[in-house]
């Protein structure tokens, strides 16, 4: 935990609390002669301490060379991230201070989700070729692990990508291999393991699911699918759909989803979509880059609309550039938004470092240095 950002809050919360009507009446004694030796020596005594903690909290920030966010600024308090041989680790979001390792009970984590409460975790553990168990980690107020479980049964998949819904009861993921048995899109229940899935129609090329992100109401699933071919012929410049998938359905394949945003600009590279509450609109991550090398990365909201003929609207809420990652610009890099769509984390894998932007805000964590971090959710 990050003690003097609480105790600048705690200190914040408590002058809210203070109004000119509820301080008593001032009553000052009644003048008294004292002797001018004694108190100049407590008086110089709080001056020092005043003056030490000043120097100390400005020698940390230029040292550190970071924005000293506060509680105002909201997202999540932890983040999970792969390390080195699949181990995941728990890291504080504000100071990238290390709380908890979680280890795999055999094979490797491929994939990680987050729910929105902010303290259950859900891990793909690949333990063999086509077989992957799925973890579900709770986390402790002080970013320690606790409790651990794993989902009853084994899927025949590999997976590439996880998404879970807000309360944390389902984790949809993606099979990124087509030699497995797997559904193109599965859905599990927690903790029963009972589950779903979805294949997607036969077709040429077949549609491929590249994102997956849950509607408030826990019972849509937007997912993002390559161009159909009926879209492609006609317009070639759609670059990829977005569909809504009800779960209740009961029909086991993906044509019953409805589409909900074209795509149209093949330059719009667009990744981590979190839908608003109201199911309007959908805010993901941009990325510009060119040949892997990073150019920036953008938070933009996109209005949802069912009209395959109207032009991708994208308002941009913010923006990190390569000259604020400067000296190094990182060739491989991975983003990722919280639930709200607000917060930003960027993983440079080239630099070994984390940085974070809160609404705009940019900020670096301290304590990433000599840190290779793989795959990220929070």
């Amino acid at each position: 935990m990050n003690i003097e950002r609480l105790l600048k809050d705690a200190a914040a919360d408590e002058m809210r609390e203070v109004t000119r009507e509820s301080l008593p009446p001032l009553a000052l004694p009644a003048a008294r002669r004292r002797s001018m030796g004694w108190w100049p020596v407590p008086v110089a005594a709080v001056l020092t301490v005043i003056a030490v903690v000043t120097v100390t909290v400005a020698l940390r920030s230029t040292v550190r060379d970071v924005d000293a966010l506060g509680a105002h600024e909201g997202g999540p308090p932890y983040f999970l991230a792969t390390q080195h041989k699949g181990v995941v680790g728990v890291f504080d979001s504000w100071t990238g201070r290390k709380t908890a390792d979680i280890e795999p009970s055999a094979g490797h984590y491929t994939a990680l989700a987050a729910a929105a409460e902010r303290r259950t975790f859900f891990l793909a553990d690949e333990v063999g070729t086509c077989r992957t168990r799925i973890d579900k980690v709770t986390l402790r107020r002080d970013g320690s692990v606790a409790r651990r479980t794993t989902l009853p049964g084994e899927f025949s998949a590999q997976v590439e990508e996880m998404a879970a819904t807000a309360d944390g009861r389902r984790v949809a993921f993606t099979d990124a291999n087509t030699e497995c048995r797997g559904d193109d899109v599965t859905i599990v229940e927690s903790p029963s393991g009972r589950h779903q899935g979805w294949r997607a129609p036969s077709g040429d090329p077949p549609m491929y699911v590249w994102s997956l992100a849950w509607e408030a109401d826990g019972h849509t699933l937007l997912i993002g699918t390559a161009p159909p071919e009926s879209i492609a012929r006609k317009d070639d410049s759609v670059s990829g759909v977005l569909r809504t998938l009800d779960t209740r359905t009961t029909d086991p394949t993906l044509a019953a989803t409805s589409v909900a945003l074209t795509i149209r600009d093949d330059d719009l590279d667009l990744s981590s979509f979190r839908p608003s509450q109201d199911g309007r609109t959908v805010m993901a991550v941009q990325k510009d880059s060119f040949e892997d090398v990073f150019g920036s990365v953008a938070v933009v909201e996109l209005l949802l609309s069912r009209d395959t003929d109207r032009k991708t609207s994208v308002r941009i809420l913010g923006r990190m550039t390569a000259q604020q990652i400067a000296p190094a610009t990182p060739t491989d890099f991975r983003t990722t938004l919280d639930a709200t769509g607000k917060h930003l984390l960027v993983s440079s894998r080239h630099d070994r470092a984390i940085f974070r932007m809160d609404e705009g805000r940019f900020h670096r964590l301290p304590d990433m240095h000599r840190t290779d971090l793989g795959l990220i959710a929070w």
